[in-house]
């Protein structure tokens, strides 16, 4: 027996979906043209952190001076307090803001270390590679860790090793190290005659 339904009633439940309908989750579609029904991509949810950037560091900086300042200025209002309660009241609101101030100038520091690059080291061998025009390429870092070339002509490029290796010398010694570790290890040499000397001459 067909259950009756009434003039503005929906479908019952035996007949099958209208053209357009799926009756799947995820999927639109038009019942009245019998549009195809199209799966509904899921959205991408980001794994990492986003890039710390300028505007947020001057954020936290401003955070931070603020904080201190109110820190500073209910300090100042604490000492002269008419009454135990006020000053006890200004104390507290100095101490919020101290707290304040901490958590932000951690921030601050965790931001700074994830933006900038870490101190440049020292290389345990910088290339130098010649060129053919007669310069010399120097590859080295900054302070900040980035990567510079410097190129020298012939003559700059023999002014900066002999002055390269007068000062590594004044360096080592001011540290109490003697010379001879880090130069090449050189064979023995031929005990100077009177002969060798003679064929020496030209």
């Amino acid at each position: 027996m067909r259950r009756p339904t009434g003039r503005h009633g929906g479908r019952g439940g035996d007949t099958p979906p209208g053209p357009g309908t799926t009756g799947h989750p995820g999927t639109t579609g038009h019942p009245a043209t019998g549009t195809a029904a199209v799966p509904t991509a899921p959205t991408a949810t980001p794994t990492h952190e986003p890039a710390t950037t300028a505007e947020a560091v001057i954020a936290l900086v401003n955070e931070v001076c603020d904080a201190y300042a109110r820190a500073e200025v209910a300090r100042a209002l604490a000492g002269h307090s008419a009454s135990h309660a006020e000053h006890a009241n200004l104390t507290a609101h100095a101490a919020h803001w101290d707290t304040l101030v901490r958590e932000r100038w951690a921030a601050l520091v965790e931001a700074i270390e994830a933006a900038l690059p870490g101190a440049a080291l020292p290389e345990e061998f910088l290339p130098v590679r010649p060129l053919s025009n007669g310069h010399v390429e120097l590859q080295a870092h900054d302070t900040a860790g980035r990567r510079v070339v410097v190129l020298l002509s012939g003559a700059q490029a023999l002014a900066v090793g002999a002055h390269l290796t007068a000062y590594a010398a004044i360096s080592l010694d001011r540290i109490g190290q003697r010379l001879n570790g880090g130069l090449p290890q050189l064979g023995a040499a031929p005990p100077l005659t009177a002969s060798n000397d003679a064929e020496a001459r030209p």
